[in-house]
């Protein structure tokens, strides 16, 4: 019989582990190393049952270690990541494969760590917001320790605003925004939880104007020459190649296909429909021929059987979809570099590229924004007029002749 017990939660959470794919001797010393080590705290601190903050004191005493130099690295991942995954199996009580989150630079008293887990708690943001959210909220509350303040006590409207001009030396514009933005919402939850007797709203409303680049488009051949780089012979090549070819088609973005199921493609009416990640809305997109070939050779010759809805998998155990976007930009990367094509950091020739691409062609064959709107799932139409500074054709009409305004000067005018 079951028991909610801490003891029985560890030994359940081995099962859970080997489930995954992961072998009993690895799941096993993350019991020695981890599940145990929690137990005996919860059993010395009289905790019969899991206590959410007792997991975080076991994450950070890790990281102490750490720093200290007792532990390396390696060894200090392998038990957050176990601590992690008792706390998934604890509230969910199932656990997926994820990797490792990274390790925040900005350490904090426990004060301020217990603000971040109960504002969190307290809030239901979007696992994509939720990430900058604890952000700017340690980067904030790390900046107040250095500057002596380890509580909120006497933390006010100057505090603030020498925290923003700090930020202001080092980040951009449209991060300053979004510190603002969060900052905002932190505030609310202090005044309204009494831990600030002011929630700075006007304070935090000023406008912050963003400047925004514009990032190239996948040229046509250069995804065919990235797509030539593929082997269509080995299950992992028929994989990338069917997702680079599903990008390049249907404007997908990463996340959205690394989330796509086997459920979701309606093979008989030829279609694809999904509700996307990134803004919550349903989505039906034709599956054309060329795509349709490329997922069926991957499913049928090159998949792993496996219980996983998802259609394209992890190359090695445990066989089960990829968890976030980073994984099919990487892939994408090294195909780019085998095709010859340069890549640097923030240079816009990532996956997204593809995406661009795509809006880039329907504006250019004078399809109305809405309609580009519609086909690429954008909420909002600005999210789309972007696609318009890539259609150099039609720009150059609006250009205006220098008819009776022509430029003097030069070697003629002397």
């Amino acid at each position: 019989m079951e028991t909610n017990e801490i003891k029985d939660l560890a030994l359940r959470a081995v099962d859970a582990v080997m489930a995954m794919g992961v072998s009993p001797r690895t799941a096993w010393e993350e019991h020695s190393n981890v599940f145990d080590p929690i137990e005996t705290m919860h059993r010395t601190q009289g905790k019969r049952h899991l206590d959410i903050k007792l997991v975080n004191d076991f994450i950070n005493d890790a990281a102490d270690r750490l720093s200290r130099g007792e532990i390396g690295w390696q060894h200090y991942r392998r038990l957050k990541r176990g601590a992690q995954r008792l706390l998934e199996f604890h509230q969910t009580g199932k656990m997926e494969w994820s990797l490792p989150g990274k390790v925040s630079k900005f350490r904090l008293n426990e004060y301020y760590e217990k603000i971040i887990i109960d504002f969190l708690n307290a809030s239901n943001y979007h696992p994509n917001t939720r990430g900058d959210v604890v952000w700017v909220s340690r980067k904030y509350f790390a900046w107040l320790i250095g500057e002596g303040y380890n509580d909120l006590v006497n933390v006010g409207a100057s505090e603030i605003q020498n925290f923003i001009a700090h930020c202001s030396h080092h980040m951009t514009t449209g991060s300053i925004h979004n510190a603002k933005l969060y900052l905002k919402r932190l505030y609310r939850y202090l005044a309204d939880t009494g831990l600030s007797g002011n929630n700075y709203e006007q304070l935090l409303s000023f406008k912050v104007v963003r400047g925004s680049r514009i990032f190239p488009a996948a040229s046509p051949n250069d995804v065919a020459t990235i797509l030539d780089q593929t082997d269509r012979l080995t299950p992992v090549g028929k994989r990338d190649y069917a997702i680079i070819l599903l990008g390049a088609v249907t404007g997908l973005r990463a996340i959205d296909i690394t989330r796509l199921k086997l459920s979701d493609i309606d093979w008989h009416r030829g279609e694809i429909k999904l509700v996307q990640m990134k803004t919550g809305v349903s989505l039906a997109l034709p599956l054309t021929c060329d795509v349709g070939e490329a997922i069926q050779d991957y499913i049928l010759n090159g998949r792993q059987l496996t219980e996983s809805e998802e259609i394209f998998l992890r190359d090695h155990r445990p066989y089960q979809g990829f968890k976030n976007a980073c994984s099919i930009g990487n892939m994408y990367d090294v195909y780019r570099k085998k095709a010859g094509l340069p890549r640097d950091a923030f240079d816009g020739n990532g996956f997204h590229s593809l995406r661009r691409e795509l809006g880039k062609n329907l504006v250019t064959t004078q399809i109305p924004i809405s309609t580009v709107a519609e086909i690429l799932g954008d909420e909002k139409i600005d999210s789309v007029k972007k696609y318009i500074a890539l259609d150099s054709i039609h720009l150059k009409e609006c250009a205006l002749p220098f008819e009776g305004i022509e430029p003097k000067g030069g070697a003629d005018d002397e």
